[in-house]
């Protein structure tokens, strides 16, 4: 018997909504967990310096209220990416994804993703791919000390577009911490919208795979896409997920204030459980 947990992104909700409310409305609204965040808001930045007694809370009520943290994005990683050539930097990333790490523990989190960057808000060149490669053991020897899975996703840019790209860096640098996070959207998008191709990426996962963001993208689109109205072949692409045995989905929605944004994230519910 196939069994799969769905999850909602923690931005599918306002940034200035209290956690606690997030929590019961993913609940509420159909989903078994809920994505956490540490990102470039300075609030959710802030939680990598929560004291003991602050994540045992969290963990604690996510227990009793049936809603667990059980992945973990850490966007922040997008301030200091890998490849930065700046070795202060790069030690303030190691320091990032220790953080992320110690919290993802305290909060139950079993996968935490990364963004698949080398460097973000500057071009890529040879440099900065060997400094990524340099940086990578570092990072994911951080995760197996905590027994975090560290997941690398497919992201917009060609370091690491596709399913097939992060797989090969899991190849390169071989760890049972080192796993792909894999997004539907980034790589049907990375395939200009051809469903073959991409569904062969997906099946070019298996044994990697630890993890999924279902979400629907135009060319050029990757966020605010509503499910449905781009050009992702959610039926053949859950499929493929389920044939190479990924289990752990999450919904990855970004909130819209101008709409009922409480009432589409239980419709993104129902219209991805539809497809499994």
């Amino acid at each position: 018997m196939y069994r799969y947990s769905l999850g909602m992104y923690e931005k599918a909700l306002p940034d200035d909504m209290p956690l606690e409310e997030k929590m019961q409305i993913a609940k509420e609204s159909g989903y078994d967990h809920l994505e956490f965040c540490v990102d470039l808001n300075e609030e959710r930045a802030a939680r990598l310096n929560w004291s003991v007694e602050e994540s045992e809370k969290w963990r604690s009520l996510s227990v009793r209220m049936g809603m667990p943290f059980t992945t973990f994005s850490l966007s922040l990683l997008r301030r200091t990416p890998l490849g930065m050539l700046d070795r202060e930097k790069n030690q303030e990333a190691f320091r990032v994804i220790d953080g992320g790490c110690r919290l993802a523990s305290a909060l139950g989190s079993r996968v935490m993703l990364v963004n698949g960057y080398d460097v973000y808000d500057e071009p890529s060149t040879p440099e900065t791919v060997a400094r990524f490669y340099e940086n990578l053991p570092i990072a994911i020897g951080i995760c197996a000390y905590h027994g975090v899975i560290l997941g690398i996703e497919n992201a917009e840019m060609p370091f690491c577009s596709t399913i097939s790209d992060a797989v090969e860096y899991c190849r390169k640098v071989p760890s049972p911490f080192f796993r792909v996070y894999g997004d539907i959207g980034n790589a049907t998008n990375a395939f200009g919208g051809d469903t073959d191709r991409t569904v062969e990426d997906i099946r070019k996962g298996k044994g990697y795979v630890t993890s999924l963001h279902l979400k629907d993208s135009r060319p050029g689109e990757y966020r605010f896409r509503d499910y449905g109205k781009g050009h992702v072949d959610f039926t053949r692409c859950v499929e493929a997920a389920k044939e190479i045995g990924v289990h752990l989905f999450t919904a990855e929605i970004f909130c819209d204030t101008s709409r009922d944004y409480i009432g589409y994230a239980a419709e993104v519910a129902r219209f991805l459980r539809s497809y499994f």
